[in-house]
Protein backbone atom coordinates (compact mmCIF):
# COMPACT_ATOMS: atom_id res chain seq x y z
CA UNK A 1 0.00 0.00 0.00
CA UNK A 2 1.87 3.21 -1.16
CA UNK A 3 0.43 6.41 0.10
CA UNK A 4 1.10 9.20 -2.50
CA UNK A 5 -0.07 12.95 -2.91
CA UNK A 6 -2.17 14.04 -5.71
CA UNK A 7 -0.98 17.04 -7.32
CA UNK A 8 -3.03 18.68 -9.90
CA UNK A 9 -4.58 15.30 -10.96
CA UNK A 10 -1.33 13.00 -10.96
CA UNK A 11 -0.74 10.63 -8.29
CA UNK A 12 2.79 11.11 -6.87
CA UNK A 13 4.73 8.30 -4.32
CA UNK A 14 6.12 10.02 -1.00
CA UNK A 15 7.75 6.86 -0.57
CA UNK A 16 12.23 7.70 -0.67
CA UNK A 17 13.54 7.32 -3.86
CA UNK A 18 16.09 4.87 -4.09
CA UNK A 19 19.04 7.40 -4.39
CA UNK A 20 17.84 8.65 -1.20
CA UNK A 21 17.47 5.94 1.02
CA UNK A 22 19.81 6.03 4.14
CA UNK A 23 20.56 9.77 4.02
CA UNK A 24 18.04 10.30 7.05
CA UNK A 25 20.88 8.19 9.02
CA UNK A 26 23.90 9.96 7.40
CA UNK A 27 22.29 13.75 8.19
CA UNK A 28 21.63 12.78 11.87
CA UNK A 29 25.75 11.63 12.37
CA UNK A 30 26.31 14.93 10.52
CA UNK A 31 24.27 17.40 12.45
CA UNK A 32 24.74 15.70 15.64
CA UNK A 33 28.24 16.20 15.73
CA UNK A 34 28.60 19.23 14.55
CA UNK A 35 26.12 20.31 17.82
CA UNK A 36 29.01 17.94 19.47
CA UNK A 37 31.61 20.34 18.11
CA UNK A 38 29.58 23.57 19.20
CA UNK A 39 29.07 22.52 22.96
CA UNK A 40 32.23 21.00 23.49
CA UNK A 41 33.47 24.48 22.67
CA UNK A 42 31.62 26.72 24.38
CA UNK A 43 32.17 24.42 27.29
CA UNK A 44 35.90 24.72 26.63
CA UNK A 45 35.42 28.65 26.05
CA UNK A 46 33.86 28.80 29.77
CA UNK A 47 36.30 26.86 31.18
CA UNK A 48 39.00 29.23 30.15
CA UNK A 49 36.99 31.98 30.94
CA UNK A 50 36.65 30.27 34.61
CA UNK A 51 40.64 29.76 34.86
CA UNK A 52 41.20 33.53 33.68
CA UNK A 53 39.09 35.12 36.52
CA UNK A 54 39.97 33.03 38.96
CA UNK A 55 43.82 33.78 37.98
CA UNK A 56 43.03 37.66 38.24
CA UNK A 57 41.15 37.15 41.56
CA UNK A 58 44.18 35.41 43.02
CA UNK A 59 46.36 37.86 42.05
CA UNK A 60 44.18 40.86 43.47
CA UNK A 61 43.88 39.08 46.65
CA UNK A 62 47.17 37.97 47.16
CA UNK A 63 48.38 41.78 46.17
CA UNK A 64 45.90 42.76 48.95
CA UNK A 65 47.20 40.53 51.56
CA UNK A 66 50.82 41.55 50.89
CA UNK A 67 50.05 45.37 51.13
CA UNK A 68 49.09 44.70 55.03
CA UNK A 69 51.04 46.42 57.42
CA UNK A 70 53.12 43.62 58.55
CA UNK A 71 53.69 41.52 55.27
CA UNK A 72 56.28 41.22 52.80
CA UNK A 73 56.03 40.07 48.81
CA UNK A 74 57.03 36.75 50.06
CA UNK A 75 53.36 36.20 51.98
CA UNK A 76 51.89 38.13 48.78
CA UNK A 77 53.51 35.09 46.52
CA UNK A 78 52.70 32.45 48.91
CA UNK A 79 49.32 33.63 49.32
CA UNK A 80 49.00 33.66 45.29
CA UNK A 81 50.12 30.75 45.10
CA UNK A 82 47.84 29.06 47.57
CA UNK A 83 45.20 30.58 46.09
CA UNK A 84 45.57 28.96 42.56
CA UNK A 85 46.65 25.87 43.76
CA UNK A 86 43.20 25.30 46.07
CA UNK A 87 41.39 27.07 43.28
CA UNK A 88 42.49 25.03 39.63
CA UNK A 89 45.41 23.10 39.47
CA UNK A 90 49.04 23.46 40.47
CA UNK A 91 50.70 24.32 36.73
CA UNK A 92 48.66 27.54 37.07
CA UNK A 93 51.16 28.62 39.94
CA UNK A 94 54.26 28.25 38.37
CA UNK A 95 55.07 32.06 37.56
CA UNK A 96 54.37 34.87 39.94
CA UNK A 97 56.31 37.74 40.29
CA UNK A 98 55.96 40.60 43.26
CA UNK A 99 57.08 43.82 43.16
CA UNK A 100 56.72 46.97 45.06
CA UNK A 101 56.75 50.66 43.34
CA UNK A 102 56.77 53.73 45.21
CA UNK A 103 53.96 56.33 44.87
CA UNK A 104 53.69 59.61 46.79
CA UNK A 105 54.13 58.21 50.92
CA UNK A 106 52.49 54.95 49.70
CA UNK A 107 53.98 51.76 47.83
CA UNK A 108 52.09 49.60 45.37
CA UNK A 109 52.27 46.24 45.83
CA UNK A 110 51.85 43.92 42.03
CA UNK A 111 51.66 40.43 41.57
CA UNK A 112 51.87 38.85 38.53
CA UNK A 113 50.67 35.89 37.35
CA UNK A 114 51.91 34.22 33.78
CA UNK A 115 50.78 31.07 32.98
CA UNK A 116 49.20 28.71 30.24
CA UNK A 117 45.85 29.12 29.08
CA UNK A 118 44.13 25.53 29.48
CA UNK A 119 43.26 24.29 25.71
CA UNK A 120 42.17 20.73 26.54
CA UNK A 121 40.80 20.60 30.18
CA UNK A 122 42.19 21.81 32.93
CA UNK A 123 45.90 21.15 32.30
CA UNK A 124 48.14 24.22 31.07
CA UNK A 125 49.00 23.74 27.86
CA UNK A 126 47.32 26.13 25.73
CA UNK A 127 48.67 30.59 24.95
CA UNK A 128 50.34 32.33 27.03
CA UNK A 129 47.89 34.06 29.84
CA UNK A 130 49.16 37.20 32.06
CA UNK A 131 47.64 39.05 34.49
CA UNK A 132 48.07 41.50 37.35
CA UNK A 133 46.70 42.33 40.79
CA UNK A 134 47.68 45.99 42.33
CA UNK A 135 47.09 47.32 45.88
CA UNK A 136 48.41 50.23 47.81
CA UNK A 137 50.44 50.00 51.14
CA UNK A 138 49.43 52.84 52.86
CA UNK A 139 52.37 53.89 55.55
Amino acid sequence: MSFGARSSGILRSVEPTRSERGSAVAEFVMVTTLLVVIAMTLVQLALVLHVRNTLIDAASNGAHYGALANRSAADAQGRTRTLITESLHGGFARDIAVSTTPVGDSQLVTVSVSTRVPLIGLLPNGWDLHVEGEAVRYG
